[in-house]
């Protein structure tokens, strides 16, 4: 089954780390059988406050200017909703169903600004743990291709 609405994931950083890059294009391929998907870098340029919450406030404002009205918004945060891999899909469902674009925000090394996650329209955990924002976005994506896999009847979640 292939959704008509576009999922792009939004984060104020480039991937470093070369394993992060193998499998994130490896879960963007089989993203693709899906959904429209796009990753979308921003690169913050300049940082005049080096403190984590200037930082997070700089990103903050980058992330927020790449969203408007008509997304919905899921920021991931160690504090937000936490689901098992059944209950995401479901709910990614619903999301999908909606017809909105849905946009995901993973922030950087300390996290997103308070005001994205006020725009948010959606916080989600992806575990209690606080993971490093390269290692989250690989979870996110296995998780998103799990979730689309259990919406498809396939057998990778079984």
């Amino acid at each position: 089954m292939r959704w008509a609405v576009p999922l792009r994931i939004l984060c104020p950083w480039r991937i470093k780390f070369s394993f992060v890059k193998e499998g994130v294009s490896f879960y963007e391929q089989r993203l693709k059988r899906y959904v429209s998907f796009f990753l979308d870098q921003r690169r913050v340029r300049a940082y005049k406050d080096h403190r984590p919450d200037g930082i997070k406030a700089v990103e903050g404002k980058t992330l927020l200017a790449a969203v408007n009205a008509q997304h919905f918004v899921v920021a991931l945060d160690e504090r937000g909703r936490l689901f098992d891999s059944l209950k995401w899909a479901k709910y990614l469902q619903g999301l999908l169903e909606g017809q909105r674009e849905l946009v995901f925000i993973i922030g950087g090394p300390y996290g997103l600004a308070p005001e994205v996650l006020e725009r948010a329209d959606l916080r989600l955990s992806l575990s209690p743990f606080t993971l490093g924002h390269e290692i989250a976005l690989l979870v996110f994506l296995e998780q998103l291709y799990r979730a689309f896999t259990i919406l498809s009847g396939e057998p990778y979640h079984k």
